[in-house]
């Protein structure tokens, strides 16, 4: 845009400036004249064009700007790209949210192993590391219209998850998921060490993406069509149901060799190809993206503005090629908004509803942010506001069946689990 110049009829400066985010140079074109001849040219920046008026004969004076990237080096990523500050924040707020859960269910779960009463009561936010058994919850919640009084914590996050997904598209990946951030700084680690992250031949990459897709196929058809209404019924009253947190505990703490070998070469897999787990492997993901897909609010390109500079499609974490969509309805994008961010065309990109809802209204990043969070905050308050949130199992029971975690009757094989009465026979 043209910043400034002089009355005519002067020495004339104009300088023209475009700026342009990710390390794309600051151009000026620093025009000097005498008098009020001015030779003629056009200077555009790719796709628009500024017509100066001689201050004469009002003759459009023209000159040719060539825009030059001072990044170019090849596909190279930057492990500097710039992020949303308020999403980027939201982040580590929920990882430390994630974190201090985890260590206050370790303080509680720990002293009743060992047939002492804990200080700290178990916290309900821990049901989050039980999908599938929030997965079941919901399917009894549809099927009986009852809310499961159990795990319901873990039923509200499901479908606080769900509904923030289902509007801003699979936007709990890149806002809410404690996993999603850590894979972002190892990707940025990796790229900060290499220049760049590797990235599978399209004949590798497509498949492997479909292990996630395999993944939630295998959970979507036990869950909701191998199993009868009866039976979810019954798995979520069985006993390995009521201390599952527990047995998901005792897994990591203390880990196995195979949970070490597993965890490290997702970690260090994910530092040389970003986003391992979540690309190919989280059916988690490949459940909110397959949601995402028909969500009213996605990232949208407005081609009229676009300079065709491909900083979208350059720090895209999805490898989405950003600058040719007019709508970015892939599966893989999480609404992270990175490509918003780099775009030097206030409002070119930005999360729009379709056509028929008024494709000239936009949000700008920082409302798509709070949209998607406030969605899934509106869902937690709901449930604790109606007192479903604190499991029905009492501190006595659980102190009781803790003790006898390594029974068979805390055993499941093949998605079913032993009834209570069943040891009694």
């Amino acid at each position: 845009m043209i910043r400034s110049w002089t009355r005519w009829g002067f020495p004339a400066l104009w300088r023209c400036q475009a700026e342009a985010r990710h390390r794309v140079s600051v151009l000026s074109v620093i025009l000097v004249g005498q008098g009020s001849r001015l030779p003629r040219g056009r200077v555009s920046i790719p796709n628009s064009e500024f017509r100066i008026p001689n201050s004469v004969n009002d003759v459009a004076m023209t000159f040719q700007l060539t825009l030059v990237n001072a990044s170019q080096p090849a596909m190279r990523q930057s492990s500097a790209v710039k992020v949303l500050k308020l999403r980027r924040a939201i982040q580590w707020v929920m990882t430390a949210i994630v974190i201090l859960i985890g260590i206050q269910f370790s303080l509680w779960v720990m002293p009743h192993l060992e047939g002492r009463w804990p200080s700290v009561s178990r916290p309900p936010g821990v049901e989050a590391f039980l999908p599938i058994d929030a997965m079941l919850g919901l399917r009894h919640l549809l099927y009986e219209g009852t809310i499961d009084a159990i795990h319901p914590a873990g039923l509200a996050i499901f479908i606080g998850i769900c509904l923030m997904s289902l509007v801003v598209a699979k936007s709990f990946c890149s806002h809410i998921c404690p996993v999603g951030l850590l894979s972002e700084l190892l990707g940025r680690f990796g790229i900060k060490l290499t220049g760049r992250t590797l990235t599978p031949p399209k004949w590798l990459d497509i498949p492997l993406r479909g292990l996630k897709f395999l993944l939630l196929g295998f959970f979507v058809w036990a869950i909701w069509f191998a199993m009868d209404p009866r039976g979810v019924e019954a798995f979520l009253d069985s006993p390995y149901a009521k201390i599952v947190d527990a047995k998901m505990w005792l897994f990591f703490a203390p880990p196995s060799r195979v949970t070490i070998a597993v965890l490290g070469i997702l970690i260090v897999g994910s530092i040389f190809v970003r986003d391992l787990w979540c690309r190919y492997l989280c059916p988690y993901g490949a459940l909110v993206g397959v949601l995402g897909r028909f969500a009213p609010l996605k990232v949208t390109r407005d081609p009229d503005l676009c300079t065709d500079c491909e900083s979208c499609t350059t720090v895209c974490p999805a490898r989405l090629q950003v600058h040719t969509m007019q709508r970015v309805a892939s599966i893989e994008c999480t609404s992270c908004q990175d490509c918003v961010v780099a775009c030097p065309v206030s409002s070119c990109l930005a999360v729009r509803p379709p056509k028929p809802l008024g494709a000239t209204r936009w949000l700008r990043p920082v409302t798509a942010t709070v949209l998607a969070v406030g969605l899934y905050l509106a869902v937690i308050v709901g449930f604790k506001a109606t007192g479903h949130w604190h499991t029905a199992i009492t501190e006595e029971e659980y102190h009781r069946r803790l003790q006898e975690i390594n029974s068979p009757l805390y055993t499941h094989v093949g998605g079913t689990a032993m009834a209570e009465d069943a040891t009694k026979r």
